[in-house]
């Protein structure tokens, strides 16, 4: 295929022309979409107006996560919503959008008054799927703010409905996180049994002690000790007092019955001291020693009441008791113990005395080592139950402790039922359910979105059709960016009113020839061939007018040669004049003139004879016809198919006119019979006929088909 008129550059994609053409050309289906969505937006505002709706706004401060508080290992902290909240809100929308919110609220507000203007049974289980489908939840992006609506056709429930859904999910809310009801029953029962338990523990405890005749076990294994250790140091003493004694009465036993302490002593003597009644005096001040710390350690331990201490104190009287009658029948008794020698009845050293001293120290120890062996036989028995005590003593510390944990904290639990149960401080209500209104903003705009969606489905169905279910030539700028072969002219759609028809051949013949001088073709006659790829597309009126106009320049005779005269239509343009053959005008012109320099013959190709004989016959007719004085021979070629002549005779012609019908030729049609000229090594130009213009005068740069 050879060069033609400049070709405009392929652009790939809509251009905004293309999108400019598609708009104006569908105008008439975007206003009927976009009235059909107004037409919905009307309807529904006249038959499904907006329900009513209160809304409500939740500030989630902080969680308190604590399962059950109180409880031992379970500590209550605080959890604040993280930067964009939505691990804390997502779980307090599925919170409040739960089933168990929605049939509190049902059996709050009540089925029947929340079904009032809904057909059907008035159960709970409907009302708590209405509340559920009509209550929107929407945590606000990067905050910690949870809106609520609750909408309804019915305007007297849509505000208590919206405060029972509040007030049911504060409660649940505390029972999820923190769980106080639960909590304070359990902790009522612990309680209760902890108290029990604590209570028979004490007095199994008191028990022991009291027949092991202690307070304190710990104060009592102490006071054993020590007084032990008493005992064996008045032992040590006594010992050594009883070998200062036996040495004293060895040396009065080898000296003499007495020595006087001084000369010149005189008074009555005082009776002497038998010496079993010096050992049983000194026996008494022993035992009175040992009874008297006996009872400071019992003292130390149990009251006065205690029947040990008692028994003790009267030991003590009735000892003191003797102890009395002995020194007022023996003064001299007073006198022992105090110095460490006997003083005899003249102021010396007595033999009797320090013997009956020497017995006493004996009979001391004697009584300290039984009084010993007595106090280590009571320190082993309380050692024996000091295990049972003990453990006591631990169970009652344990259950004490436990006792008093769980009594604080029932003890809160209390509080915060006596606060208010079920409120969660932690939650704040920035909006208290509104009453009931309209949302007509926004109602509006999903009245104008439907409105909008008309003119955007027509906009899309326009561009759709464009640019996939319509596959026609439609525009100049398809045969020179689709087809890729110069356009020359484009023809608008007069329809029957064809008399500006002449005025777009007239520049069809001043391209045609501005071409020829630009290929600097001087020869003579030149060649042109107006040819198609479907009937009706106005190839024939376009080579007659081409034909006419060439005519009428006035420099030279033009020749029409109709092929196509099987169709009639070369007769019926030229007025239903005879049309002589090729041959017939070789021979004689006058018979093919119709007017001044124009003159027009005929061929009959739907011969199948000579459908196969033109092309040699045509071999032979050009060089008759070129030697002609004709300047132009114009063909009125039929249609392109697979086994049409004109691709076969294209290659005879100095540019072969292909005419378009816009928008009802196809461009795979089109861009076959491209393909076939080509491959004849034609020069091809296009013209595109009956174009339409849809664009505004202003807007619209093709009208004249300029390329």
């Amino acid at each position: 295929m050879k060069d033609g008129p400049p070709l405009v550059p392929h652009t790939a994609g809509m251009t905004l022309d293309d999108v400019y053409y598609a708009l104006f050309r569908h105008k008439w289906k975007i206003i009927m979409a976009t009235a059909a969505g107004l037409l919905v937006a009307l309807g529904l505002y006249l038959f499904d107006p907006p329900p009513f709706q209160s809304e409500a706004l939740l500030f989630i401060r902080y969680v308190m996560e604590n399962s059950a508080p109180g409880l031992p290992g379970n500590d209550t902290k605080a959890i604040s919503p993280d930067q964009r909240g939505e691990t804390i809100l997502a779980t307090e929308a599925e919170i409040l959008g739960s089933e168990d919110i929605a049939y509190q609220v049902a059996d709050a507000v009540g089925p029947d008054k929340i079904l009032s203007r809904e057909r059907g049974p008035k159960d709970r289980d409907r009302a708590a799927f209405v509340i559920r489908e009509n209550l929107i939840i929407q945590p606000l992006p990067k905050s910690s703010v949870i809106r609520l609506v609750f909408q309804s056709r019915d305007p007297t429930i849509v505000q208590p409905v919206l405060t029972a859904v509040i007030d049911a999910y504060l409660k649940k809310h505390v029972e999820v996180h923190r769980g106080i009801e639960v909590a304070g029953d359990f902790l009522s029962q612990e309680t209760d049994q902890l108290r029990s338990r604590l209570s028979q523990t004490e007095d199994e405890l008191r028990k022991t002690k009291d027949r092991a005749g202690i307070i304190s076990l710990d104060d009592t294994s102490k006071a054993y000790g020590e007084q032990v250790a008493r005992i064996q140091q008045d032992i040590f003493s006594a010992e050594a007092e009883l070998a200062e004694r036996s040495a004293t009465l060895r040396v009065l036993d080898k000296g003499g019955a007495s020595t006087p302490a001084a000369a010149g002593l005189t008074g009555p003597a005082a009776p002497p001291i038998p010496a079993a009644q010096l050992d049983a005096y000194r026996g008494l001040r022993t035992r009175l020693d040992r009874l008297q710390k006996t009872e400071e350690l019992l003292l130390a331990q149990f009251t006065d009441q205690n029947q040990r201490v008692v028994d003790v104190r009267a030991e003590i009287a009735a000892a003191e008791s003797q102890r009395q009658i002995l020194e007022d029948k023996y003064p001299l008794l007073s006198r022992i113990g105090a110095p460490a020698a006997a003083v005899a009845p003249g102021g010396g050293l007595d033999l009797a005395t320090q013997s009956a001293l020497l017995v006493g120290l004996q009979s001391k120890i004697a009584t300290l080592n039984s009084e010993l062996t007595q106090v280590r036989a009571d320190e082993k028995s309380i050692d024996q139950l000091s295990g049972p005590i003990t453990e006591l003593q631990r169970q009652r510390d344990l259950e004490e402790t436990n006792y008093r944990y769980y009594s604080v904290h029932l003890e809160a639990a209390r509080i915060d039922e006596a606060l208010g149960a079920g409120r969660a401080y932690n939650i704040a209500q920035i909006q208290t359910p509104t009453p009931p209104r309209t949302d007509w903003p926004k109602t509006g705009e999903i009245l104008g979105a439907i409105a909008i969606g008309g003119l955007v489905l027509g906009i899309a169905w326009a561009l759709l059709i464009e640019s996939y279910l319509d596959h026609s030539v439609r525009r100049p700028a398809d045969i020179e960016r689709d087809m890729r072969i110069p356009l020359f002219l484009s023809i608008p759609d007069f329809g029957r009113n064809g008399h500006n028809r002449h005025i777009f051949h007239e520049t069809l013949r001043d391209r045609l020839i501005g071409y020829f001088e630009s290929k600097n073709l001087t020869h003579k006659p030149k060649l042109v061939a107006v040819t198609g790829v479907a009937r009706n597309a106005g190839v024939t009126s376009t080579a007659a007018g081409l034909a006419q106009c060439l005519s009428e320049t006035g420099e030279g005779n033009v020749l029409l040669v109709d092929m196509t005269l099987g169709q009639g239509s070369a007769q019926q343009f030229y007025q239903g004049k005879a049309v002589c053959g090729i041959d017939e005008l070789l021979d004689t012109r006058d018979t093919a003139q119709v007017q001044s320099n124009l003159y027009v013959v005929g061929e009959e190709p739907n011969s199948d004879k000579l459908s196969r004989a033109l092309p040699s016959r045509f071999r032979e007719l050009v060089p008759k016809l070129k030697a002609s004085d004709f300047d132009y021979i114009i063909f009125d070629m039929p249609v392109i198919n697979q086994i049409s002549i004109t691709p076969r005779l294209a290659g005879f012609m100095d540019m072969v006119l292909l005419v378009v019908e816009s928008e009802q030729t196809d461009r795979d049609i089109v861009r076959q019979a491209v393909t076939l000229l080509g491959q004849s090594q034609a020069h091809v130009g296009a013209v595109l006929n009956k174009t339409r213009n849809y664009l505004p005068s202003k807007a619209h740069h093709e009208f004249l088909g300029s390329a």
